[in-house]
């Protein structure tokens, strides 16, 4: 009988990136990590526990957390991991709506335009400093540079004292809220002249994008600091940093650093493929990696546990519209595509029953619809239902025709032939990808995939160096629908993609509907206006139709977790299914940090 790792190599779904050829590869792997067989379990050493996170170790890797969740800013948030660094000021249980407070003590609304914070006294930064509103005004200074949505809502940041920090909001929203304590910390020791630079620009009437900021900007993100000064419970131990792994000790500093019982983390390297092999190997205590069903299995056979919780997000297909827009400008084009796939095999092809095909097309988790929209708003969603014939209909409405050889060609032409990528350590995304020029190919578009290494992949996005690209719709940051669509509208297009110095799918904001002229920015802003989250409910049907019916993206499934949990090697069983902390969005509020954070994760 095979093991479950045999099963694994041989299977077609396992990357070729990853084995090169089945076990030989594999042993390459386990013996970066210090591994010397798949099967073999590991003994805990001390009061540890095993993560799995990829980053770029330096010179490439580097501490400026600043810039966010990319392997080049080393546990850089959003990041569950991060936020056992350098702390946010509470976290969020999702099934109740409660909040975990952390940096602060207290919150609260206040005369109907100010968001006001009360931060924990005595919290302390790795370096001896005391936590204080000076480093929450250097955050979010810093935050303003990088077109952070929170600056879409607020005008003024103050602290009137060393434990007060009072947000101005222009524009009343209670996701405000969110925006404030869910973002993490940072220190004024490391950013403070940043700050400084920031806060005098905006003060002289510039933004990013006068040729002053835009220089800022540049400046900023090359900004590399020696070290990450943490208030959390751990720290970066930077002398450990391999191309492997690296060790959080205990930050002995941090407030609460008594209240976790571990008394070190090491975090291992690589994607899925990397990742995989280790997990088996039992020296991994959690994995959220996106795993194929073969892995499962093969998982399930060693006795670790598959848990799967929601990401309220997952693949969906981008167009670059600054050089495709010709073939895709019409809305009934990507609307044909929308119905010429089969969204509930793309999602199983790629993660099994972790994998749900996208119904209501909204923009945002149809888990969260009947939520946030009156029936009779949803009832005229369309959901785009897989028929070839009608997509063949549309496209034909939209002046498309097929030419001998079987493949559509636009209304100007153009043939439909056209590069896909997609993130090639990202096992499920490839999947989606491959799956999805599979099923237009033989609807008679020619897609070529192209896999690329994932930490290029979204920059070569963001820059338009692109035709077709997978990447993430919906939000696992927030249950507001306001943050999935910044996800589906502003991260890859020309407001945020300015970042990493492009344009993105350069998709216009401003477009007609059957309902007339939208503004989409607009509409997003508006979806989280009013301190009254019923009465956003309106504005968020409103841009719910308009995505629907323009479709700038298009979302292909839901993603449920499938994450690898070990017990009772390092760390006592976790609590059992159906526990309340599974509702949490796994890559926002984090469940591993939440249960380490009031106690609940105890080593063995």
């Amino acid at each position: 009988m095979k093991s479950g790792l045999d099963d694994l190599l041989t299977t077609r779904r396992f990357s070729r990136r990853a084995l090169m050829g089945g076990t030989a590869a594999s042993a390459a792997v386990l013996a970066l990590h210090g591994l010397a067989d798949p099967r073999l379990s590991f003994a805990a050493s001390g009061k540890e526990f095993h993560c799995a996170w990829p980053y770029d170790p330096p010179p490439k890797g580097n501490f400026n957390l600043m810039q966010g969740a990319s392997p080049e800013s080393i546990m850089g948030p959003p990041n569950i991991y991060a936020d056992l660094i350098v702390e946010p000021f509470a976290m969020y249980y999702w099934a109740s709506g409660d909040w975990l407070p952390l940096l602060a003590t207290e919150w609260s609304f206040q005369n109907g335009d100010t968001f006001t914070v009360n931060m924990r006294k005595g919290a302390k930064w790795s370096d001896g400093n005391e936590v204080t509103s000076k480093d929450v005004l250097t955050t979010f200074w810093c935050a303003r540079l990088l077109s952070n949505s929170l600056w879409d809502y607020i005008d003024k940041i103050e602290a009137p004292d060393d434990y007060t920090v009072n947000f101005h909001m222009s524009k009343p929203s209670t996701v405000v809220q969110r925006y404030v304590l869910r973002f993490n910390t940072m220190s004024d020791v490391t950013y403070g002249s940043w700050a400084k630079k920031i806060e005098d620009l905006y003060n002289s009437g510039k933004t990013v994008a006068d040729p002053e900021g835009k220089q800022l900007l540049q400046q900023f993100t090359n900004f590399q600091p020696p070290d990450v000064i943490a208030n959390g419970p751990f720290k970066i131990d930077v002398s450990s940093i391999t191309q492997a792994q690296f060790t959080l000790p205990k930050n002995e500093t941090s407030w609460n650093a008594d209240k976790v019982p571990f008394d070190r983390m090491i975090n291992f390297n690589g994607e899925t493929p990397v990742i995989t092999p280790v997990v088996l190997a039992k020296n991994v205590d959690y994995a959220t990696h996106g795993f194929p069903p073969a892995t499962e299995k093969a998982f399930e056979a060693e006795g670790i546990r598959i848990i799967r919780p929601p990401t309220y997000s997952g693949p969906a297909l981008f167009i670059n519209y600054n050089k495709l827009g010709h073939v895709f400008n019409d809305a009934r084009v990507r609307q044909a595509i929308a119905m010429a796939v089969n969204r509930a095999q793309n999602g199983t092809v790629s993660l099994g029953e972790s994998g749900v095909g996208v119904k209501y097309m909204a923009g945002f988790s149809d888990t969260l619809v009947p939520q946030w929209m009156a029936q009779a708003d949803v009832s005229e969603l369309n959901t785009y239902d897989y028929d070839q014939d009608k997509a063949t209909s549309l496209l034909q409405e939209a002046g498309w025709k097929k030419g001998s050889d079987g493949v559509w060609a636009a209304k100007d032409g153009t043939k439909a032939a056209f590069e896909l990528i997609f993130p090639a350590e990202f096992a499920d995304w490839s999947a989606s990808g491959q799956d999805l020029s599979d099923q237009l190919n033989k609807f008679g578009f020619k897609i070529t995939p192209r896999a690329v290494t994932y930490t290029q992949e979204p920059v070569n996005v963001d820059k338009g160096d692109f035709e077709l690209a997978i990447q993430g719709w919906g939000s696992s940051t927030s249950p507001h629908p306001q943050f999935a669509y910044v996800a589906d509208l502003f991260t890859h297009n020309y407001i945020i993609a300015i970042n990493n110095g492009g344009r993105g799918m350069d998709f216009p904001l401003k477009q007609q509907t059957s309902s007339g002229a939208v503004d989409l920015q607009e509409l997003v802003i508006n979806s989280a206006l009013g301190l009254d989250q019923n009465a956003q409910k309106a504005n968020v049907a409103k841009i719910a139709k308009a995505f629907n019916e323009l479709l700038p993206i298009i979302p292909l499934f839901e993603r449920l977790g499938n994450n690898a949990v070990l017990e009772n090697v390092r760390v006592k069983p976790w609590p059992p299914d159906g526990d309340p902390i599974y509702k949490n969005s796994f890559y926002a509020d984090g469940i591993v940090t939440m249960l380490m954070y009031t106690g609940k994760l105890q080593p063995v």
